[in-house]
C-alpha cells in the first residue's frame, strides 16, 4: 500500500520527493485531471480520492495534486485557497479514517511528523503545544475539556485525525501561493478557465436588512466563514441568531455555515433550528465584546439596531 498512501497524502516528504523525480509536464491531459480536482473542491467542497494502486494512476494523482496546487496560485485568492484547503484536508480527514480502521498507523505517524503534530496515535495523545496549535476551534476541543497529563492531551482516535484534518487545512492555506514562481501558460489559461465557472466571492444574502447594513462584528463573522475558517461555538451561535432575527430562513442560514472546515449539515440544521424554536433574541453588544466578538465601537447597544454608516 505504500504506492496508494503516496497518493493519499501528497504533501509527505516521501510524495513531494516522488513528485520531484517524476519531473511533472503541465501537459493537456494532467492539467485537465488537475482543473478537476479544484473545480471539485471549489463547487462541491470535496475531492474523491484515488481508487486503486496502479502505478499510472498514483503517478496521475500526484500529478494532479502539484498542478492543482499550482492552478490556485495562478487564481490568486485567498478564499478559493481557503476553499480548496478544507476540501483538501476532508480528503486527508477521510483517509486516515480508514487507515486507522485498518490499523496502518504508521502512515497517520508519517502525516504528522510531516506536520509537525507530536502525537502518539496507538497511546492516544498529542502534545499540548501541538494541540493548541491545531486543534479545531470549537468548543468541543476547549483544552479545559480534555483531559490533560504530563504535557500531553488525552484524545480519541477520531478526534486525533481531527486535529491531524485541521493541520492539514492550516499547511495547505499557508503554502497556497508560490510566489515568485513562473506559472506556465497552460496551467495560467485553466485558472481563468476554473474563474469562469466558480461562483462569485461575494456572500449573497437574501435577507429583508442589506447586508452593507449589517455590524462590524457580523461582517468579520461572515468574512471569516467566506474565508473557511473555523469559528468558536459562541461565535457560530451568535451569528445564527443574528440571520435568524433579520429574516433568513434556516436552509439560508445552512447554506451561510457550509463554508466552515468542520461543517456538518445534520448538526449545523439542529442547531440552527433549535435557535429558531426557542426564540433566542440577539445578544447585545456588552455581551459580544464578553464574547471577543467586538471588533469596533458603533455607538449601539445590540448589533440589530446598527444600520451602517
Amino acid at each position: 500500500m505504500v504506492l496508494l498512501s503516496t497518493a493519499n497524502y501528497p504533501f509527505t516528504s516521501r510524495a513531494k520527493k516522488a513528485i520531484a523525480e517524476a519531473g511533472i509536464t503541465p501537459g493537456g491531459r494532467l492539467v485537465e485531471k488537475a482543473k478537476a480536482r479544484v473545480l471539485s473542491a471549489l463547487k462541491k467542497g470535496e475531492i474523491p480520492n484515488i481508487a486503486g494502486e496502479l502505478s499510472s494512476a498514483v503517478q496521475d494523482e500526484l500529478a494532479s495534486y502539484a498542478l492543482a496546487r499550482m492552478l490556485i496560485s495562478a487564481l490568486g485568492s485567498r478564499f478559493l485557497a481557503n476553499r480548496y484547503a478544507v476540501a483538501e484536508a476532508k480528503r486527508v480527514g477521510a483517509c486516515l479514517r480508514a487507515d486507522s480502521s485498518d490499523e496502518k498507523t504508521e502512515n497517520i505517524e508519517e502525516v504528522a511528523r510531516d506536520l509537525g503534530v507530536k502525537l502518539d496515535v496507538r497511546e492516544g495523545w498529542v502534545s499540548v503545544a501541538s494541540y493548541l496549535k491545531f486543534a479545531p476551534r470549537s468548543v468541543d476541543y476547549k483544552l479545559i475539556n480534555k483531559r490533560l497529563a504530563r504535557g500531553k492531551v488525552r484524545l480519541s482516535r477520531n478526534e486525533l485525525i481531527r486535529v491531524l484534518e485541521e493541520a492539514v487545512r492550516i499547511y495547505m492555506e499557508g503554502t497556497a501561493f508560490v510566489r515568485g514562481a513562473r506559472i506556465p501558460e497552460i496551467v495560467q489559461k485553466a485558472a481563468e478557465e476554473i474563474r469562469k465557472q466558480i461562483p462569485a466571492e461575494e456572500i449573497a444574502l437574501p435577507t429583508r436588512m442589506s447586508p452593507e447594513r449589517f455590524p462590524p462584528c457580523v461582517k468579520k463573522l461572515l468574512s471569516d466563514l467566506k474565508n473557511s475558517e473555523n469559528l468558536p461555538h459562541t461565535a457560530r451561535w451568535a451569528l445564527a441568531v443574528f440571520l435568524l432575527n433579520v429574516g433568513l430562513s434556516v436552509d439560508e442560514i445552512v447554506k451561510i455555515f457550509a463554508d466552515a472546515p468542520d461543517f456538518n449539515e445534520q448538526t449545523t440544521r439542529y442547531q440552527v433550528e433549535h435557535a429558531k424554536r426557542r426564540g433566542y433574541k440577539m445578544p447585545s453588544c456588552a455581551a459580544m465584546d464578553s464574547y471577543t466578538l467586538c471588533v469596533a465601537d458603533c455607538g449601539v447597544k445590540n448589533p440589530l439596531r446598527y444600520r451602517g454608516k
